[in-house]
């Protein structure tokens, strides 16, 4: 099931069936207890991963014949597969301090660009597809252990306050934007407890 552009009075997504899809890709990870490697930074942990991403779903007859039309001649008969970024890399590190019960994570995200709906055609209207632009995050977590039953919690997501940007892309014309929005950066405070019983 993929996410196609529409066009009526307005352009909207929908979803379709399409004929089949393959993806495929590598992923690397590594984890290292930094403490091991020297006394001063027991508690410290350190992580790394990335995946490399290879998408493709076949286009179903009608928008294949479609995208060959005199009209619109942006042919093409298979795409990147929708919500699969091209390669997404994550690194963290994380501080235990077992005399206070304390945790301190930092957490880094970097997002390739990534299909959000397909290109689509309707009553001779051609939408190109609607990608999102490589973008990171940076999130930071602060957690307090009180006494035996209740944990205090600090967050602060989006600390680099991306730019989420969406572009339309076609195989004829040059990539043209289309939003451009700031994601915002959150702070939250939260207390919980936990009773066994």
């Amino acid at each position: 099931i993929e996410n196609v552009q529409r066009v009526r009075i307005f352009d909207y997504t929908t979803a379709v069936n399409y004929p089949k899809g393959t993806i495929s890709g590598f992923e690397f990870e590594i984890r290292q207890n930094l403490g091991r490697l020297w006394d001063p930074l027991e508690g410290m942990s350190f992580g790394a991963n990335a995946t490399f991403i290879d998408s493709e779903v076949t286009l179903p007859d009608d928008e294949i014949a479609a995208f060959n039309l005199p009209n619109i001649l942006e042919p093409m008969t298979t795409r990147d597969a929708t919500n699969a970024p091209e390669h997404l890399f994550n690194f963290f590190l994380t501080y235990d301090i077992e005399a206070t019960k304390t945790q301190l994570a930092l957490f880094y995200t970097i997002q390739g660009e990534t299909l959000v709906a397909g290109a689509g055609e309707s009553t001779g209207n051609f939408v190109p597809s609607l990608y999102s632009r490589e973008y990171d995050t940076l999130n930071f977590n602060l957690t307090q252990k009180l006494g035996e039953n209740f944990r205090l919690q600090f967050q602060a997501k989006n600390i680099t306050n991306p730019d989420v940007g969406l572009f339309y892309r076609s195989r004829s014309r040059p990539d043209q934007p289309r939003t451009s929005v700031r994601a915002g950066i959150d702070y939250s405070l939260s207390i919980s407890a936990d009773f066994k019983f």
